[in-house]
């Protein structure tokens, strides 16, 4: 019997029972359906995240205090003029400025609202490509210098604080502090950001530092003039910073990139574990498939004696049960990337992620479907191919 053969009489068999290969092809669907659902979703939030990432922090480094460190953290450890010298002595540095953040009250003529307060030099909206002007201006080195008690909010914020005013020129409160609203900006948000909906405001650093009894700046937001001179940048950065206050060990620099590689590897790690989670269940069904295949062999044992008799070889017989079970396995396989493609792209619909087909869990799908029906497949298959034609044609 050649190989088209067997082919054949196995598709025969598996239509002969065909609620019983169905049942046995279920334990395979639902191990592919959960791989290729959780690979797929995993490469498509990972590609997303590292996406939108890229876009807000594209060749960017914050520079910070080392929280470790043996040496004595003061105010000066980080200062406004370290990183206008920086800026200038740098060529690998397109920008670099000083930054403090705080949650605030600010209170305008219609209500108060909790804001993300950020205190920066000019370079900080030449830094931020996400930000766009919406009404007036952004504040200027000027405004910085001569310590200006202005700010600049978020446009929704201002429609918060002022109804349908037109907020530029008017005064907000600050505590006992008022500010001018000199603009308003619109600033595309992190996709993924699940916190509930903050607003923000960014006025000069060294106004904000006016007020503070001890000025310090918390760290430092870089730019490198392109991807290859980051490291380069980094590196002066930390040199300086070092030799300027001569301390040791004390401050970290840390890349965007970094922060991407890291997120890649955790959200690495938890796919792989799903993943095999979800395998678990594919060797669930192989024996599922090595029990029916036991069950096919003793119900057609009467047919294997018939068949040997007629002059059949034990290879023969043994091909043919191994494709049957090869068979009900890739069926099955193909059903359960079809469902797991159609999951992944229903969840990443609701999650707002880019389908994206993974063709490499398309490829390990059917390599595992293969593989478990040829190990579940091989053992009734070689029991059918030992049985004595005499003895199998007794059988009743």
């Amino acid at each position: 019997m050649n190989f088209m053969e067997s082919f054949y009489t196995a598709l025969e068999g598996i239509w002969a029972n065909k609620m019983r290969s169905c049942l046995t092809m279920l334990g395979i669907i639902i191990g592919i359906t959960s791989v290729i659902a959780v690979t797929t979703l995993g490469e498509g939030g990972q590609k997303a995240i590292n996406d939108e990432m890229e876009k807000f922090g594209q060749n960017t480094f914050n520079v910070f205090i080392n929280w470790d460190t043996k040496e004595e953290i003061a105010a000066d450890d980080l200062t406004i003029e370290d990183a206008e010298v920086l800026s200038r002595i740098s060529p690998a540095i397109e920008y670099i400025v000083p930054y403090n953040s705080n949650t605030i009250e600010l209170k305008g003529p219609k209500k108060e609202e909790r804001v993300n307060l950020t205190a920066s030099t000019p370079d900080y909206f030449a830094m931020q490509k996400t930000m766009k002007v919406a009404k007036g201006r952004l504040f200027n080195s000027a405004d910085d210098k001569e310590q200006r008690a202005v700010v600049v909010l978020e446009d929704k914020l201002g429609e918060k604080l002022f109804g349908q005013m037109n907020p530029i020129g008017q005064r907000v409160r600050w505590g006992n502090n008022s500010l001018v609203v000199i603009g308003t900006y619109t600033e595309e948000k992190f996709k993924f950001d699940m916190g509930a909906e903050t607003f923000g405001a960014v006025v000069p650093i060294r106004y904000y530092h006016s007020l503070q009894e001890e000025p310090s700046v918390q760290m430092f937001m870089g730019k490198a003039v392109d991807k290859p001179s980051v490291d380069p940048a980094m590196q002066q950065v930390k040199q300086y910073l070092t030799r300027k206050h001569q301390k040791q060990d004390h401050y970290m620099v840390r890349s965007m990139q970094e922060s991407v590689d890291q997120f890649n590897q955790l959200t690495g790690t938890l796919t792989l574990i799903f993943s095999v989670i979800a395998g678990i269940s594919l060797v669930v069904g192989g024996v599922g498939v090595m029990n029916i295949m036991l069950v096919s062999v003793t119900e057609r044992t009467r047919e294997i004696g018939i068949r040997k008799a007629l002059g059949a070889r034990r290879s023969d017989i043994l091909i043919q049960f191994l494709i049957e079970s090869v068979i009900v396995c890739l069926i099955g396989g193909l059903i359960g990337v079809l469902f797991g493609l159609g999951i992944a792209a229903l969840i990443a619909q609701f999650a707002n992620l880019p389908p994206l087909l993974s063709w490499n869990s398309v490829f390990i799908a059917f390599g595992f479907s293969s593989a478990i029906g040829i190990f579940f497949g091989l053992y009734p298959a070689n029991k059918a191919a030992k049985l004595d034609p005499i003895e199998a044609l007794r059988y009743e």
